[in-house]
């Protein structure tokens, strides 16, 4: 390893104190800073233990992480070309954080955060040489990647990174973002990203449960605008919401989870209704067009929380939830003028969860039979709704809206352990709507005003039944 840098020419890191009332000072990033000044940056780099060794208050996780991932590509984008040869790492880390961007010239960049027993060791290197333009582009990313890192070294992790999808598109290819942060006594959180010009992936990991969302920006032609984008994003969080409060859910995970499916999905190219990108296609949407559809990218998500068996004397009886919701837009014909569209949301709602009995909260058990007075409840509720538009020769003839929601909750009732009632709530609607008079109202009306905010996925039939009275 005969690459690795001399630390010879590194001063000491500012030492570590309480945090004042004016912004502290990350002594990691003032060491290197220092080291940045006397020499281009190395290949690998351990720093002392001793900068944080003499704190006098414990480092956390996050006060060590402050500033550093974007120095490090600040300095990037004024430094030499580094090597692609990489010291290994210790086989036991305690965090680690590593972004991977491909630029379009073919160069990769990779970039590697870590820490053992607090001692900090980082990682950079790009396989070709940089120009100008690619290094300003992987600069403006600092701020982006500094985000991702300070969420997930929160004492409550929280998914941030929206600073990394909005990438100067013309100079970078991919990115590709990894993070493991260990936690007191559990699994580590971890948290993987991709993002290219089709796709966006994020999986979430850890102790209370997995979550995944994945987004499918290959198509333009659907995309509305980004206010469009936005109401429909409120309208999911909404009902993710509604989703966690009916099943029992874990907040914690929902709402990173919540995070995660906001970042993904700000697709949208467009301000205006007016400003949207003309391309030869065949199968460029008009107003009528993007008024009944959400304005999303189209994508899949789902979250699953870790089951627990909170009974001691039934551990069969798990505690889970697990949720996904999907859509799909498929536009088709032989041409412009006899074109098909078609739009499909739908979601799943599974848990099962212990309660008090004739309450919300849940039951205290401790092992023995006085305990053991409490209802099971195990929820499986659908949702679904498709919107349809087919055009010939250039003219409208049909547009439907068809929604359904159906829900059922089974609930058992156990005293001193013995099953005394079974029972189970169904409830369904459905509805089928000609969309035809709706979309003639909004022939002459230009902006977002003119979106059909209705067209979203609902959670439930008396959800689905208010919102039918509206039109």
């Amino acid at each position: 390893m005969n690459f690795i840098s001399s630390l010879s020419n590194w001063q000491p890191a500012t030492r570590y104190a309480a945090p004042a009332p004016a912004r502290t000072i990350n002594p990691i990033v003032a060491k290197l800073d220092a080291a940045a000044a006397a020499s281009s940056p190395s290949t690998i780099v351990t720093l002392s233990p001793q900068a944080l060794a003499a704190a006098a208050a414990p480092v956390s996780t996050s006060l060590r992480y402050q500033d550093l991932g974007a120095e490090m590509l600040k300095q990037l984008g004024s430094g030499s070309i580094l090597p692609v040869d990489h010291a290994k790492l210790p086989d036991s880390i305690d965090n680690k954080f590593t972004l991977i961007i491909t630029t379009q010239g073919g160069a990769q960049v990779d970039l590697t955060l870590a820490d053992v027993d607090g001692e900090m060791i980082y990682q950079v290197s790009s396989s070709a040489e940089l120009d100008n333009d690619e290094r300003k582009a992987l600069s403006d990313l600092a701020a982006g990647f500094q985000a991702a890192i300070d969420g997930m070294t929160g004492s409550n992790p929280q998914i941030r990174l929206s600073g990394l999808t909005q990438f100067d598109s013309k100079f970078v290819k991919s990115i590709d973002f990894r993070a493991e942060v260990a936690g007191p006594e559990s699994a580590p959180q971890t948290l993987d990203l991709h993002i290219d010009d089709s796709v966006r992936k994020v999986s979430i990991g850890g102790p209370d449960g997995q979550a995944e969302v994945n987004v499918d920006t290959g198509s333009l032609e659907h995309l509305g605008t980004r206010k469009q984008q936005a109401k429909a994003i409120n309208n999911y969080l909404a009902q993710f919401d509604q989703a966690v409060s009916r099943g029992h859910g874990d907040k914690k995970l929902m709402s990173m989870f919540k995070d995660a499916f906001s970042d993904m999905h700000r697709t949208a190219i467009a301000d205006d209704p007016d400003d949207f990108l003309r391309t030869s296609s065949k199968w460029q949407l008009n107003a009528d067009d993007r008024s009944t559809l959400t304005g999303l990218s189209d994508f899949s998500a789902s979250v699953t929380q870790t089951p627990k068996s909170s009974n001691p004397r039934k551990a069969w009886e798990q505690d889970t939830f697990s949720f996904d919701v999907s859509q799909t837009t498929r536009v088709g014909g032989t041409s412009h003028d006899d074109r098909k569209i078609n739009q499909t949301q739908q979601s799943h709602l599974g848990a099962q969860y212990h309660t008090d009995i004739g309450k919300s909260g849940p039951p205290f058990f401790d092992g023995t039979l006085e305990t053991q007075n409490y209802e099971y409840h195990q929820v499986d509720d659908n949702a679904r709704s498709d919107v349809s538009l087919n055009y010939r020769l250039g003219k409208l003839k049909k547009a439907s809206l068809e929604q359904m929601a159906k829900q059922s909750e089974q609930v058992q009732t156990f005293f001193l352990g013995k099953l005394k009632s079974d029972k189970t709530i169904p409830s369904q609607q459905s509805i089928v709507r000609d969309l035809l008079s709706s979309l003639t109202s909004y022939e002459h009306i230009k902006g977002d005003d003119a979106l059909n905010d209705n067209v979203f996925l609902l959670s439930s039939p008396g959800e689905l039944v208010a919102r039918n009275q509206q039109f």
